[in-house]
């Protein structure tokens, strides 16, 4: 573990015509490696903190810094490059493509992403095996791989998402709210395989929840309500 992988510098950020901010963050930093469990409860402003550091929505100069870089000096179109290689993504719904398989889930990563394919290139040309071996690694049976997205439960999806996430090793995997519709069974096993995969490969592991009894699972567990200012300032 070494280097910063998230740096946040007095962020403010309001939607457009609010008189006052969603959120401001006068400092948060996240290092390269580390297990990262952020709490908030529903409407407090995680997933818009997410999209800000994901370079999705933009922040103001010198106030959003990933893997060294501002974001904010970056064009939409550099943004998305960086995202694509460096940043998977595991949405709450999954965003599964359902006619598709479990595999042919995973290696849409790469295609979006050259750098992914040159990190997979150095491991196996064959993409379908590598996207096999890691959901099995990720706990899906040899009789589901090639079983359509839409067939598969709710637990197996969630490992294919997981799978697309880590596929080619981005630097950060950014999880939101990826365990609500799993029992408790389920999801302390999925939190596992997903920190054992990015153990594997040192990636900095972002995981964002309204669940704080999960944080003795990570590193360090942050609560949003401490250390975005923006409400107290409000009051």
């Amino acid at each position: 573990m070494g280097g910063t992988c998230i740096e946040l510098k007095q962020l403010e950020f309001r939607w457009p015509g609010a008189t006052s901010p969603l959120l401001h963050i006068p400092e948060l930093t996240i290092h390269r490696g580390e297990h990262v469990l952020l709490r908030g409860a529903s409407g407090s402003g995680k997933s818009t903190l997410l999209s800000l550091i994901a370079g999705i929505h933009q922040a103001a100069p010198e106030q959003v810094f990933v893997l060294g870089k501002d974001l904010s000096k970056l064009s939409q179109r550099q943004r998305d490059k960086l995202r694509a290689n460096e940043i998977g993504y595991i949405f709450q719904q999954f965003n599964l493509l359902p006619y598709l398989s479990a595999w042919q889930n995973v290696v849409l990563a790469q295609q979006f992403s050259p750098v992914r394919r040159q990190r997979l290139a150095q491991q196996s040309k064959n993409h379908e095996q590598l996207a096999k071996q890691l959901l099995q690694q990720l706990g899906l049976n040899t009789e589901d791989l090639d079983r359509p997205a839409h067939q598969l439960s709710v637990g197996q999806q969630q490992r294919v998402a997981a799978a697309r996430a880590l596929f080619g090793n981005p630097a950060l995997i950014i999880a939101d709210e990826p365990t609500s519709a799993l029992d408790a069974d389920h999801r302390d096993n999925f939190i596992e395989v997903l920190f054992t995969a990015c153990k594997q490969h040192d990636i900095t592991l972002l995981f964002v929840t309204h669940d704080g009894s999960l944080a003795h699972h990570f590193d360090r567990a942050i609560e949003l309500n401490e250390i975005n200012t923006a409400r107290r300032e409000a009051k």
